[in-house]
This record gives structure tokens, sequence and C-alpha cells, in this order.
């Protein structure tokens, strides 16, 4: 994707963004430059167009951090509390939240055969060596339902929520589907 197709495509949405943060005009400017200079150094870093939008909101959420942390003394500028914490709660925002919640969902939503065998291996963190003498199995077998369990499970995950991840596969974006029917923790922010 190039420069300048991201330039047109979100330089308004940008500059919106950074108005509503910072209250000097031309300080707000001067901070859309120093992102669009980002993004023609790492434009061709992302992978696919989907991910820009979150990329580029991201970049821009450290650049007025980053101008305040510099220019709060400098300017006099008052660091107002609630745009901190807003932009810090941004900051810190975590994509896999509730992820946990669903978790336990779906685990619960396993056949039997699996469900047990899933929590001991993957929540409880026993071998599989020592879960093959737990359910007087082979560890061949044992292993197999271990890697069946998780592809369901997987299944589960995919039939409920739309999970984005970036090139290396880290969770960049989570939420519900309306096809989850509230089984798991994500569907109650929807």
């Amino acid at each position: 994707m190039k420069v300048g197709m991201v330039y047109n495509q979100f330089r308004q949405s940008l500059l919106n963004y950074i108005s509503s943060k910072i209250r000097s005009k031309e300080d707000a400017k001067d901070i859309l430059q120093s992102v669009f200079a980002k993004i023609a150094s790492n434009v061709n870093t992302l992978a696919e167009k989907h991910h820009i939008q979150h990329w580029l909101f991201t970049v821009t959420r450290n650049a007025i951090i980053d101008y305040y942390r510099v220019n709060a003394s400098k300017k006099n500028l008052s660091w107002d509390e609630g745009t901190a914490l807003n932009l810090f709660e941004e900051e810190s925002s975590d994509p896999t939240k509730g992820l946990d919640q669903c978790l336990h969902g779906m685990i619960d939503l396993l056949p039997d055969d699996y469900k047990h065998i899933v929590i001991d291996a993957e929540l409880n963190g026993i071998k599989q060596k020592d879960l093959a003498v737990k359910y007087n199995m082979p560890y061949s077998s044992l292993r197999s339902r271990v890697q069946r369990g998780r592809e369901r499970l997987k299944e589960l995950f995919l039939e409920c929520c739309h999970i984005e991840t970036d090139i290396r596969g880290n969770i960049i974006e989570s939420r519900s589907k309306n096809s989850c029917a509230n089984s798991c923790g994500l569907c109650s922010e929807d």
C-alpha cells in the first residue's frame, strides 16, 4: 500500500483524533506530519490492508503521548488527567481482553472426552505423559486427543469470535460474532 493512499484515506480521521487530544491546531498538524513520516518509513512492513487502521491509531496515540511528555514543561501545557487516563487506557488496552472468560466457556462446550484432558493439559499444565497415566491411555492416544481437543476449541472460538492477528500470530483485535449465542465473555460486551 502506498503512503499517498494511506494519507488520503486516513488523514482527516487521524487529524480529528489528534485534535480531540491536543488543543493547539498547529501542534496537531505537526503530530500528524510526524505520524505520516513514521508511516512512510514503515508502511511496507504491514502484511495486510485491514491491519493498517489499528497500527495507524496506535502510532498516533503514541505520538500524542510523546508530545505531552516532551512538551508539558516547555509549553506550560496542562496535562489534563482525563485525557491522560484515556490515552494510557488506550495504550494499555489488551486485545485479548475477555478471551480468558471465553476460554472457560468454550472448554465447557467440549465433549467430556476432550474437556477434562484439555483442562489438565492446557490450564493445569500437566505433562501429557503424566496425563496418559492419569487417564489410563496410551501416550500416543492421549496426544491425539489433546490435539483434537485443541482443534475443536479453535473451531468454537472461530465460530464465536472474530480474532485478528498480525503476521506473527499475535492477537491485535478480538470481538464476538453475532452467531456466538452468549457462549463466551466477549458476547456481553457487544
